[in-house]
Formats: C-alpha cells, structure tokens, sequence
C-alpha cells in the first residue's frame, strides 16, 4: 500500500532582520569579536613570469604571509599562459632541521599536496584558480602525535629552524631535450604563528605581594632554594624564598611579578648588606657583596641520533628589583614556619618582562625544543673571600603568545 505524504503549505516569508535596534527595544547579550580579526584584510602578491600567487586575510604591509593554528590559506593562482599544461599543484611544505656534529637532520612536519587542475578533467585549465586549504594541527614526531611547532630560528646559533612554504608547482609535458622543464615553480616562505594563552589570569602586576599572598596565598607559587656558606665560616646557610604567579604559564606582553625572600640569622645575610643603621638588627640594604638577579632566559635544545648538544641560552629579559620592609615579626601568613629565634630575612619585590622581539612561544619536539625558565642568580662579588658560595638556580614556565581571556575564541 502505497503512503500518501500529507499536505503541504509554505511557509510565510521570514520577517526582515536588523542589527539596528527598534524604539523600545535593547540588547541584553552581544559577542565581542577578537581584537585584530578585522585587521587581516590585506593582500599577499608574489609575481613570476608565468604565475601570480596571491594570498588573503593578511595584516596589511606583511613581507611573508602570517597563519595561526589551523590557519585558513585562501587565495588563488593566476597563470599567464594555461596551454599546454598538464597539471597545477599546491603544496603546503614544513620541514624542521637540527644540525649536531656537522651532521644535518631534517624532519618533515607539513607535507601536504593539493591537485587544483589536471589534464584528466574535461574542462581545459582556467587561468585563474581560486583555492582554500588548512594547515594541519598536529604532526607525528616518531610515533607520537605533537601539535605543530611554529616557525623558528635561533639567530644565535643555526644548529635549529622550523619553517614552512607555501609553492605552486606548474607541470607540462616531458620534453625529449633536457635542457626544456617539465616544470615550473614559484615557492613562498610563510609563517606558522600558532597562538596560545594562560588556563587562568595572574593577579596584577601593580597589586603589592605582601597584601595578596595574605587573602590570596592560592595565586602565589613558592620556590625555596638554599644558599650555602663556607666551612670554615661556620655561618647558617641562607634560605632563598622565590614567590611567583601560580599558574606559571606566562604570555609574552605582560608583565610577571615576583616577590624575593632571604631568611638566615643576621650574619648570614650581613653579605647582602652594606652599611648599619642605629637602632635596627639588621642594617639598611644598599646591595653589598652579593649580586642578586632574577631573570627570565631561554634554552634551545637540539637532539639528533640520540645525541644532545649543549643548549644555546638567550635572556629574554632582566627583573627589576625593589627592596620591600619586611612584615612584622607576628605576621608569617607566607611563611611554612614563623622565624625562628635569631632568623632576620630580607625582602624585594620585582617584576619580569621579555623584550619585544620574543614572539615564539615555549615549544617541544623530539629534534628541537625551545625551553623557557626563571633564573635565581645570587653570586658574590669577590668569591675568594665571602663566606657565601654563589646559587643559580632554573624554575621552567612556559611562555605563551597571548593574555588570559574570558572570552571564548577558537584559534
């Protein structure tokens, strides 16, 4: 028995629609758009004999095309000729290269190849072709899945790079004389600029340590090192309190606050010290004996046939350091325990910020990495004679390329 499908009546016309609001009406929830997504509206041109590349949603005045994570490649490919031409390719190209012991090992990360035209079709190759591809998210380094690394090179040394390209490849029919090309090319750098961001936001870097670790000690992260004397001083070592933002994952623009604390019997720190004020334990801090330097530096790895090289170091930027007075001696809310009898302590507060030509973020592959750290540095001016040996110690971050956002964006 054959079913007979019920009656069918249009439907009205949909009611005309307007961003523009109407008397007696409000908006009660707008989404904000991400800052600079109207920005890319720029044009990339690359010209050759035969073949014209252009590339869309680029920042205006960009001498190599910029793309984000999953970034959209949108463009097209003019040809001065289309005849004759058996095929028109675009690639989309990655290759990680490490150098260790003079021997070059190249890592292919993007390896992706796309057919805009081809003699089989029916229809006879356009001179014009318009396309739409993504970089890829992840690669596999070995056996292991990793998100894509971005474009780098350490300009200090040239043991690791990352880059990619974007090329055009143009074929024709074989010819029997050598001399004539099968092929011809047009190859373009890019960079792969993937951004990221903090899970959650760092107290302000203007908020004074010494009222925030009191109502929120949760925002604050401590590092205790040790400061060691001598023997024959026979002086206390000196414990070295280092107090940063808890979520330790840090973007590039913003500033990191830091809190320093030296705790020890007043001989100890007496190094630190410089001359003494009446009517106080401890004298007033003019920076003594001791150098004492915080800062932020970067480490480039490179790995080839299970063989490491030393890593090459970069300071990204050097902390400012302001003497604070310390809490009264009842007060020991960021302290594990209240000083002991005899324990004075020394306090700065300090702030960190990378220079403005650091734009890649902390990244790891098997072949390159690109580590980020902040560095304790208390080191005596004439070693030979303090009675304290000198400390550096490395607490790894990581370095992102953006703020901490309530706003929910895909990248």
């Amino acid at each position: 028995m054959e079913s007979i499908p019920p009656t069918y009546t249009p439907s009205p016309p949909s009611p005309s629609y307007s961003t523009e609001l109407l008397p007696g009406e409000q908006t009660v929830e707008e989404t904000q758009r991400r800052t600079g997504s109207t920005q890319n509206t720029g044009v990339f041109r690359r010209i050759t004999n035969n073949i014209t590349l252009v590339l869309r949603d680029q920042r205006p005045g960009n001498t190599t095309p910029v793309y984000g994570r999953n970034g959209l490649v949108r463009g097209h490919i003019s040809l001065r000729s289309s005849e004759g031409l058996t095929e028109v390719t675009l690639k989309l190209e990655g290759h990680l290269r490490v150098q260790l012991s003079g021997a070059a090992v190249t890592t292919s990360v993007a390896s992706d190849s796309y057919s805009l035209w081809s003699s089989s079709s029916t229809e006879p190759c356009p001179k014009t072709l318009p396309f739409t591809i993504f970089f890829p998210s992840t690669f596999m380094d070995g056996r292991q899945p990793r998100p894509l690394p971005p474009s780098f090179e350490d300009k200090q040394v040239t043991s690791g790079t990352c880059s990619y390209t974007l090329s055009v490849v143009v074929s024709k029919p074989r010819r029997f004389i050598s001399s004539f090309r099968s092929s011809d090319s047009l190859v373009v750098p890019v960079c792969y600029h993937p951004r990221s961001r903090p899970h959650t936001p760092m107290l302000p870097s203007d908020v004074p340590f010494m009222t925030t670790v009191k109502s929120s000690p949760e925002e604050w992260h401590q590092v205790l090192y040790t400061m060691n004397t001598t023997k024959s001083s026979k002086l206390t070592p000196v414990q070295c309190l280092l107090f940063i933002p808890s979520v330790q994952v840090y973007p590039l623009s913003e500033t990191i606050p830091f809190h320093l604390q030296l705790r020890a019997p007043s001989s100890s720190l007496a190094p630190f010290l410089e001359k003494s004020a009446p009517g106080r334990s401890l004298p007033i801090l003019l920076s003594g004996e001791i150098s004492i330097r915080v800062y932020l530096l970067r480490q480039v790895v490179v790995k080839a046939f299970e063989e490491q090289a030393p890593a090459s170091s970069r300071i990204l930027g050097e902390g400012k350091l302001t003497y604070s007075p310390s809490l009264p001696e009842n007060h020991h809310s960021y302290r594990n325990v209240p000083l002991g009898e005899g324990v004075d302590c020394l306090d700065w507060d300090g702030e960190l910020r990378c220079t403005e030509d650091v734009t890649v973020a902390s990244f790891a592959t098997n072949g390159l990495s690109v580590r980020d750290f902040i560095v304790l540095s208390l080191e005596p001016l004439q070693p030979m004679t303090c009675p304290l040996l000198a400390l550096k110690c490395h607490h790894p971050i990581r370095l992102v390329t953006d703020p901490w956002s309530d706003q929910a964006v895909t990248w």
